[in-house]
């Protein structure tokens, strides 16, 4: 059921031309939602990807409109460490959508505790699908959002059947390499939220 309704609601996503990433800045959870919709957009979906019910790691999703077949028009990603209450602009852009699941069997490989964190591409092996695959293996029959971006990170974000997730963050450079971002057991899904005028 879960699979399914995420699936119905990202299936439609087309990607379209990314929007350079800002210089780093930091503010409260409520500021971004506000100051990056306002007079802009009127909807935001929010996934809070939480461990021991604290989520240092936000995706923002920006709509014009809750109307079915209308897709959201960029995302906001935000991140803190254990230290921080304010969040940190980790990645934004417009081209965004759902993966289908990597072959397993053909992109093997552990990555994580004990093992790299990183995979580099290596001929027909790409670094994103070997994370990707990883990850439907650890989480199994998970859903993969991603987020791409010209002048900055993409990412890519795996939530399994039970709201475990991991989110990877593919690299821009040659070779690509993709990284192991963030980890944890329970993802806060809210949609449709309106942003509050000025």
């Amino acid at each position: 059921m879960f699979r399914s309704m995420v699936f119905l609601f990202f299936a439609a996503l087309a990607l379209s031309a990314p929007v350079a990433r800002a210089a780093s800045e930091c503010k409260e959870l409520r500021a971004f939602e506000h100051d990056e919709g306002a007079g802009k957009r009127k909807y935001v979906d929010v996934f809070n990807f939480r461990r021991d019910r604290r989520g240092d790691s936000v995706l923002l999703l920006f709509k014009d409109t809750i109307e079915k077949g209308q897709l959201p028009k960029q995302w906001l990603f935000l991140h803190r460490t254990p230290d921080q209450t304010d969040f940190c602009v980790a990645g934004r852009g417009e081209g965004f959508g759902q993966h289908d699941d990597a072959p397993q069997a053909i992109y093997g490989g552990d990555f994580g505790e004990g093992h790299s964190h990183c995979a580099t591409t290596a001929g027909a092996i790409k670094a994103p699908d070997a994370l990707r695959a990883y990850a439907n293996r650890t989480l199994g029959d998970d859903i993969v959002l991603y987020t791409e971006g010209l002048s900055g990170s993409g990412f890519q974000f795996a939530i399994g059947p039970d709201h475990d997730w991991i989110i990877i963050r593919d690299n821009v450079g040659d070779p690509q390499t993709s990284c192991l971002f963030d980890s944890g057991t329970d993802v806060l899904m809210r949609f449709n939220l309106t942003i509050p005028a000025d």
